[in-house]
C-alpha cells in the first residue's frame, strides 16, 4: 500500500493489472460503496447546477439519437445510485454523465429499443427503454478503459429520460 496501489485485478489468464486505491477520488474498494453513493449524489446536484446556469433545462443533446436527454431528479439518480455505487468505473462514468449522454452510441448490432422491464421502468411511464453504450479509453491507465451502459426512459409524449449508467462487461 506504499505505493498507492491497492489493488491487482486479473484481466485474462496472463495479465495482472494495478488499480490505485483511489482514482480521481473515487475509492476503488468493493467495500466502498456507501462512499461512493455520496459521491455519485454530489455528481448529480453538480451536473443540475450546472446545466440551470447554462439555461439547459437539465438537459443533454445526444448526438447519435439527436434529440435532448433529461435528468431528472428522484427518477434519473434514483436508479443510477444503486447500481453505479457498486462499481467503481460505474461511478466514474457517473463523474463523466454529460460525456456519456452526449457521446454514447450503439454498440453491436442488437437493437437500441425494448419495452419497459420490471415495476420501476413501468412505474416511470416509460413506453420504450433505449440502450446507449459510451466507451472509456485511455493509453496510459488500462483501468480506464471500460464501456458504460447508458440506459434511456421514453415517456409517451416522447420525452427521453436517463434512467441509469453503468459500468458493463462486453
Amino acid at each position: 500500500m506504499t505505493d498507492g496501489f491497492s489493488l491487482r485485478r486479473k484481466t485474462n489468464k496472463s495479465t495482472i493489472m494495478e488499480i490505485p486505491e483511489y482514482v480521481y477520488g473515487i475509492p476503488t474498494q468493493k467495500s466502498k460503496s456507501k462512499e461512493r453513493v455520496g459521491l455519485i449524489r454530489d455528481y448529480y446536484s453538480k451536473l443540475w447546477k450546472k446545466l440551470q446556469k447554462e439555461g439547459r433545462g437539465n438537459s443533454v443533446f445526444n448526438e447519435f439519437l439527436g434529440v435532448e436527454i433529461y435528468i431528472v431528479e428522484k427518477e434519473s439518480d434514483k436508479k443510477t445510485i444503486y447500481a453505479a455505487s457498486k462499481n467503481w468505473q460505474s461511478t466514474f462514468a457517473v463523474k463523466h454523465l454529460e460525456e456519456v449522454i452526449s457521446k454514447a452510441t450503439k454498440l453491436g448490432d442488437g437493437p437500441i429499443y425494448d419495452m419497459p422491464k420490471g415495476n420501476t421502468q413501468k412505474a416511470n411511464g416509460y413506453k420504450n427503454i433505449a440502450v446507449l453504450h459510451y466507451l472509456f479509453t485511455d493509453s496510459d491507465r488500462p483501468y480506464l478503459n471500460f464501456v458504460a451502459k447508458l440506459t434511456i426512459g421514453i415517456k409517451a409524449d416522447d420525452k427521453h429520460i436517463q434512467y441509469c449508467v453503468n459500468k458493463v462487461e462486453v
